[in-house]
């Protein structure tokens, strides 16, 4: 294994290609990026690192920055960046991933892309399992970060993603992926838009200022089993908007958020499933907790919230409900596997 240094007058481009399977490359602060053709394409599991706030500005008119592009399935480790600040003036985008796995992003930038400033695209191989630690995208055109189909088993610790034209982060068919901690900020459109996607949990994060454009800080849609927990939720400017919609999702939950500045926490839409935790929650200021419900099963801490139990199957013996008076006595009812049973009256409803 060796080191690179890529210095004043040097090529980028022409040490990647001499490198082999566990080199490090370091970008020093006299690298001039237009020495190089872009996209610089990284094809072997090497380490690629800069010192930080060396901001490498790409030519304009490139496809991309860097392509992380390891050719078909690969085992870890796959390829890291560390420290790479990348101003991708206007190229689609700043780091893009493709038919790579495994590979590490630490303490990177990506700004000014036209579309997005991390793309994981899926080309004829998922670029599931990637890992982005304490990476920021600001003032993208588009999105900071967007995952392709496929690109399940993504974790983002610690990241930012502020003042892009579009989303902060845009999950689309994936599953078993995260954001912890970080913040979502001043995103013209949602924050987060959780698409498709499946297990995601958004956990820790500070999300403030986004949805200039559209009316939610965060929209789940079309979902399974989405958690947002332990967070902060703060509509700042945009104080008309919602924190977060499920809409046509199934089994998703919030608890521990703590909220302001917004027309209400939450919009649940045709969702099946979701978990309220209504005790976890804490309000700053007179925003509403439930802006509206137009889901079937909704439930507090389990337990379905009131509605017409005559209307509804249970899923399991034991599980319990409130009746809403509609057909039968009001109040609590469990599923006998049959049928609710009053626990006021003892008979069915």
């Amino acid at each position: 294994m060796g080191t690179y240094t890529v210095r004043e007058g040097d090529s980028l481009q022409a040490v990647v290609q001499e490198v082999v399977r566990g080199d490090i490359v370091i970008i020093t602060s006299g690298y001039d990026a237009t020495t190089d053709e872009w996209p610089i394409t990284v094809d072997t599991e090497i380490r690629i690192e800069s010192p930080p706030h060396n901001r490498i500005a790409v030519p304009q008119e490139s496809e991309a920055g860097f392509i992380l592009d390891l050719q078909g399935p690969n085992r870890p480790p796959g390829i890291t960046l560390q420290n790479v600040y990348l101003d991708a003036q206007g190229a689609n985008s700043a780091f893009k991933v493709q038919r790579a796995r495994f590979c590490s992003f630490l303490g990177c930038v990506a700004e000014n892309a036209s579309k997005h400033g991390y793309f994981l695209l899926n080309r004829d191989t998922a670029p599931n399992s990637n890992r982005f630690f304490y990476c920021d995208a600001h003032i993208n055109e588009g999105n900071g970060f967007f995952m392709d189909d496929g690109a399940h088993s993504t974790s983002f610790v610690g990241c930012r993603s502020v003042g892009n034209g579009g989303r902060g982060l845009w999950s689309k068919n994936n599953f078993a992926s995260s954001w912890i901690g970080g913040g979502l900020e001043r995103n013209k459109d949602q924050g987060a838009y959780i698409e498709g996607s499946e297990v995601f949990t958004i956990e820790n994060a500070y999300i403030e200022g986004n949805a200039q454009n559209v009316s939610d800080q965060l929209l789940i849609e079309k979902a399974q089993s989405t958690t947002i927990a332990k967070s902060y939720l703060n509509g700042h400017h945009q104080q008309d908007t919602n924190g977060i919609r499920f809409r046509s999702s199934n089994n998703c939950s919030i608890r521990n958020i703590e909220y302001r500045n917004l027309n209400g926490l939450l919009v649940n839409d045709r969702s099946l499933n979701t978990e309220l935790q209504r005790d976890s929650h804490y309000v700053l200021d007179d925003s509403s907790f439930l802006v509206s419900d137009t889901g079937e099963k909704t439930r507090n801490s389990g337990v379905i919230e009131p509605t017409d139990l005559s209307a509804i199957v249970g899923q399991y013996e034991g599980e319990r409900a409130i009746n809403d008076g509609t057909s039968g006595p009001f109040g609590v009812a469990v599923w006998n596997g049959s049928a609710w049973i009053s626990m006021r009256t003892g008979t069915s409803i």
